[in-house]
């Protein structure tokens, strides 16, 4: 009796033994696939640019985060090989002990002749079985191949990231792309502070020169720009101001005749041919203007 449960012992352990051999290897195997992904995105490069503090340097984080994801994975892929019963195994694997196994061991505390007869029965069949013939060969053979395989690409990519990692730009690209950002301002932008304070802020991608200091005023709370500049329109581009063009040019202290006088007035005679109309909305805007 006791040869023969010291004999399904050893190949029950056996057995449990092939099964903590195949959990090594899938825990290295996706160990290597998410530590190799990690330096294809480069999440170091990130994990450094990022403002968070980390009580550990970011440079081991990839590591440790996918050795916690092969282990998990591992551990969910093998959740239920501590409820395999080995005796139904051998048995299906070895037919001369079909039902013979589990009645011998079902009654292990019997002494009468006829069991203990079958005891020794079972103890001579069962000498010849083997822990690693109860699992398929080919599942333990793929399994090392992968991981073997996975191993080896992962070491390749680690000591050539250079080549084999996707530039920044290009995963930050992929990423807009993806969550529907867009690192181009096409509508309204809103500026905040003082125009006179703003450097490269403001340009046809978001960023620039503001050309000078424009003169802003303040109407229900919101800053405005007021400047006009001579022949500004569609394709206006503010330059430099010609030194040949738009000399000042004094006007009379006051016209002495609006209506008849050749001297230059400063425009007040134009201002008397507006019409009615005219004149009020150019009056309302010098009002307006004078409460700047």
């Amino acid at each position: 009796m006791v040869d023969f449960l010291e004999k399904l012992q050893t190949v029950r352990s056996g057995y449990y033994s092939m099964m903590k051999l195949l959990f090594v290897l899938d825990t290295l195997a996706i160990f290597s696939v998410f530590y190799a992904i990690s330096i294809i995105f480069q999440v170091e490069y990130f994990l450094n640019k990022s403002s968070l503090n980390f009580p550990i340097p970011p440079g081991i984080i990839p590591p440790i985060a996918a050795f916690f994801i092969g282990v998990i994975a591992a551990i969910l892929l093998h959740r239920k090989d501590s409820k395999i019963n080995v005796t139904l195994l051998i048995e299906n694997k070895y037919p001369d002990l079909k039902e013979k196994l589990r009645t011998a061991f079902d009654n292990r505390d019997e002494t009468n002749d006829i069991v203990e007869s079958l005891k020794a029965h079972v103890s001579e069949i069962i000498d010849p079985v083997s822990p690693s013939r109860l699992l398929e060969r080919k599942m333990i053979l793929s399994k090392l191949f992968a991981a073997l395989i996975f191993i080896a690409a992962a070491a390749i990519i680690a000591t050539n990231p250079a080549t084999y990692s996707i530039p920044p730009d290009t995963i930050t690209k992929i990423s807009n792309t993806i969550t529907g950002n867009s690192e181009n301002v096409t509508g309204p932008m809103e500026l905040v502070g003082r125009p006179e304070t703003l450097d490269n802020k403001v340009s046809s991608k978001g960023g620039g020169d503001i050309f000078g200091k424009p003169k802003i005023a303040s109407i229900e709370g919101k800053n405005i720009d007021l400047t006009l500049y001579p022949g500004s329109g569609t394709g206006f581009t503010v330059s430099q101001p010609d030194q040949n063009q738009n000399l000042f040019r004094s006007s009379a202290a006051f016209p002495v005749d609006v209506l008849g006088s050749n001297v230059s007035d400063g425009g007040y005679s134009l201002l008397m041919k507006k019409t009615e109309t005219e004149k009020q909305l150019i009056n309302k805007y010098a009002v307006e203007r004078s409460k700047i």
